[in-house]
């Protein structure tokens, strides 16, 4: 494993000191013949004065130009956009780059652009390379890529001929994500940014390694489970994104959409867990939690997590089932009860299931499957033939039908209509406690009940579909 890529630092936002500006300008002042050098005292200086200049003329009305209309107008400007926008005061004030003001300081001609200049905007590119921060983002894209492509060779030093070269992947507008296709494995973010001299510290080394993971999960084989990139996405998952969605919902969306294109609407089981993992239960009422995780998807994307997680839920069911049938006298009945739950969701019969377990099993749970599986739990007995030794499956089904199955010797409870569901409200409820009489609902109040050990009792439960109008054909 790489840990070099987990060593990322975090977004920072506070304005460039000056004197390490005044280093960076005196540097590429020595690398062009543009601008004459600058001492860095002396650049500080400058800039200072072109600031308030600047700022005092706002305030008393004045136009933008006629602020800005002095000598070395420019380069100043780039330096002050490069040195300010990183701060939250200076923001508030500071007119937006927009493409006119863009324009007045490296004109509409790329091929013309001079070399100081030139690489001013591409360190303000690397630094602040967001649209709220540069809303001319996209011509800047541009205006760089051509200025780079057209660039002299013989008058590039070694960084400049890096970024000649791969102008049309570090200028593109999806740039990150041209750039994150290079990575190959062992390759952390960190070399891969060095490896095209993208600066330290801005926010396109932050885009990068956002793009990195996603592209990754874009490129895993269908079903593959990445340990490492798994715990890359969890660590990140609140990361909010150029498109407004946090990384962790990004991640679910890409694995959403490639079990539909891929895999006929079906998660493979080993991205199942990562709905949860990465986002959050998409069954979960809160209303905040989902438009900030699941904002974004249809309710045909939707369906198909919620099926994701459904499925994990019966397969932990199917296993409570077997353990409370070995060794019983009713144990030949786990084939044909397990063979009828796997077939309603290979069937696609089943909508979303809901586990209600035993306490004394929910208490071994490790807080990670709880979460994972939405578990509600029973409570000790309080009347009759409640007890506190029974698991449920509670599942919302196609044409309107709700099932109940249960370990031990239960009876198949069927209802027509969620208002004939027993339990009020239960769909839309957060994992809590219920008492075992809530699910043993007498049988003679059960618009289907269903005994798991008469004759092909799964004929049986059909056939008592069909005679309410309902046919699930290829379950028996």
């Amino acid at each position: 494993m790489n840990f070099d890529i987990f060593n990322l630092r975090p977004i920072s936002s506070p304005r460039l000191d000056s004197v390490t500006l005044g280093r960076a300008v005196a540097r590429i002042i020595k690398l062009t013949d543009g601008v004459d050098g600058e001492s860095t005292a002396s650049f500080s200086s400058l800039l200072d004065d072109f600031r308030s200049r600047l700022r005092d003329g706002l305030l008393k009305g004045k136009s933008f130009d006629e602020c800005t209309n002095t000598p070395r107008r420019e380069w100043l400007l780039l330096c002050l956009y490069l040195n300010d926008l990183g701060a939250d005061e200076s923001r508030a004030w500071l007119p937006p780059l927009d493409k006119n003001k863009a324009v007045s300081i490296m004109g509409e001609d790329p091929f013309t652009l001079k070399r100081h200049l030139r690489r001013l905007a591409t360190q303000l590119y690397f630094t602040h390379y967001c649209p709220k921060r540069l809303p001319c983002l996209a011509w800047l894209c541009g205006m760089l890529e051509l200025a780079w492509q057209s660039a002299s060779e013989e008058k590039l030093d070694p960084i400049s001929k890096v970024w000649s070269d791969h102008a049309q992947i570090l200028f593109a507008i999806d740039a990150p994500d041209r750039v994150a296709e290079k990575w190959m494995p062992d390759l952390s973010v960190r070399k891969l940014a060095d490896n095209f001299h993208i600066h330290e510290g801005g926010l396109f080394r932050e885009r990068l390694f956002e793009s990195l993971i996603l592209n990754r999960l874009r490129k895993l084989s269908l079903g593959q489970n990445d340990p490492e990139l798994n715990d890359l996405v969890i660590s990140e998952k609140e990361r909010k994104l150029n498109s407004g969605l946090c990384l962790g919902a990004a991640a679910v969306q890409i694995l959403v959409n490639r079990s539909q294109r891929e895999n006929a609407s079906s998660m493979p089981g080993n991205w199942k867990e990562h709905v949860v993992t990465y986002a959050c239960d998409p069954r979960i009422p809160n209303s905040s939690m989902q438009s900030r995780w699941w904002g974004w998807a249809t309710s045909n994307e939707k369906e198909v997590a919620i099926r994701a997680i459904g499925e994990l839920n019966m397969l932990q069911f199917i296993q409570l089932l077997e353990e409370s049938l070995v060794g019983s006298r009713i144990q030949h009945q786990f084939p044909s009860r397990k063979r009828m739950l796997l077939k309603l969701f290979e069937l696609g019969k089943i909508r979303d299931v809901r586990l209600v377990v035993t306490r004394r099993f929910y208490e071994k749970m490790d807080k990670k499957t709880r979460g994972l599986l939405l578990l509600n739990w029973v409570n000790s007995g309080s009347r009759g033939k409640d007890n506190a030794d029974t698991s449920f499956i509670c599942m919302k089904c196609t044409d309107d039908v709700y099932l109940i199955e249960a370990t031990g010797s239960f009876g198949l409870r069927g209802f027509i209509g969620v208002d004939s569901f027993p339990i009020n409200n239960f769909w839309n409820s957060e994992p809590k406690s219920y008492y075992d009489h809530e699910m043993r609902v007498n049988q003679f109040s059960c618009p289907i009940y269903q005994v798991h050990h008469a004759g092909n009792w799964v004929w049986d439960f059909v056939n008592k579909l069909r005679t309410r109008n309902i046919e699930w054909k290829g379950l028996s």
